[in-house]
C-alpha cells in the first residue's frame, strides 16, 4: 500500500511510496557520533588497559598520544550525544528514551521469539512499534553502560579529587562496562550487517529510510501509526 507523501513532519517525509522514513538526521547523527566515538575509545582503552594491545598504539603515535585521544574523544561521545537531547532533532530522542524505558508485554513476546530469528528461523511474535523489544534492550544496555563507563572514567580521570577507595571501585566498573557494551555491539553489528532478515535496517541508519515491506513484518504497530498519521495531515 502506497503511503500519502504530502505531509508536513519531517520525521514523516517520503521520498519514496515504498519506503518509510525511520530515523531523522539528529537521530543518525547520535547513533553514528556515539558509534564512531566507543569504536575509538575501545581502541584507545584496550591499549590503555593492557600491554599487550600497547604495540597497537604505534598506529596513533604512542601510548601516552592514545591517552591523550582516549580522553578528548570521551568529552565528543559524552557532550555531543547529550547535546542532542536538546538541539537538531530533540523530540525525537526523548520519545526514544521514553520508548526503551517503557517495557509492554509485545516486547517480552518479541524478546523469547527473537532468539530463534537470530540464530536463521522465523520468531513469531506480536506487532512491534518503532523499537522491537531487542532494539530497547539494546539501548538500555547502552544508556547504562554509557553512564557507568562515564562516571568511573570522570572518577580515574580526576583520581586525586576523590576518595581512594572510590578510585580503586571505578577501574572494575569502567572495565566491566566496556565488556558489556562490547559484546552487544557484536550482536548488534551482526544483525545490522550479516543477519538476512534485520539488515535491511540498516539503510534507516544511512539514508533514514526504511522498506515499507521492512517496517511492516518487523514494526507494523509503528507502520501503522506513521501511516494513519500521514494520511491524515
Amino acid at each position: 500500500m502506497a503511503i500519502n507523501t504530502q505531509i508536513k513532519n519531517p520525521a514523516q517525509k517520503q521520498i519514496d511510496p515504498n519506503k518509510v522514513l525511520r530515523f531523522t538526521k539528529g537521530e543518525r547523527l547520535s547513533h553514528w557520533v556515539h558509534a564512531i566515538a566507543f569504536f575509538v575509545l575501545l581502541f584507545t582503552g584496550l591499549g590503555v588497559l593492557s600491554t599487550f594491545f600497547q604495540p597497537a598504539m604505534l598506529g596513533v603515535g604512542g601510548i601516552q598520544v592514545a591517552r591523550l585521544i582516549h580522553r578528548g574523544v570521551a568529552v565528543v561521545f559524552v557532550v555531543v550525544v547529550g547535546l542532542m537531547f536538546f538541539v537538531g532533532n530533540p523530540r525525537y530522542h526523548w520519545e526514544w528514551l521514553k520508548s526503551v524505558f517503557n517495557f509492554t508485554r509485545a516486547d517480552l513476546q518479541h524478546v523469547t521469539a527473537f532468539p530463534k530469528e537470530f540464530f536463521g528461523a522465523h520468531g513469531t511474535y506480536p506487532p512491534q512499534d518503532k523499537y522491537n523489544g531487542g532494539e530497547k534492550i539494546n539501548s538500555l544496555i547502552t544508556i547504562f553502560g554509557s553512564v557507568f563507563i562515564t562516571l568511573s572514567g570522570m572518577v580515574m580521570w580526576f583520581a586525586t579529587s576523590f576518595p581512594p577507595g572510590l578510585v580503586r571501585w571505578a577501574y572494575p566498573v569502567h572495565d566491566l562496562s566496556m565488556i558489556m557494551m562490547t559484546a552487544a555491539t557484536i550482536g548488534h553489528m551482526y544483525l545490522c550487517l550479516l543477519h538476512p532478515d534485520s539488515n535491511p535496517a540498516l539503510a534507516g541508519m544511512i539514508n533514514g529510510y526504511v522498506s515499507t515491506k521492512f517496517a511492516r513484518s518487523h514494526h507494523a504497530k509503528w507502520y501503522d501509526r506513521v501511516k494513519d498519521e500521514q494520511n491524515n495531515s
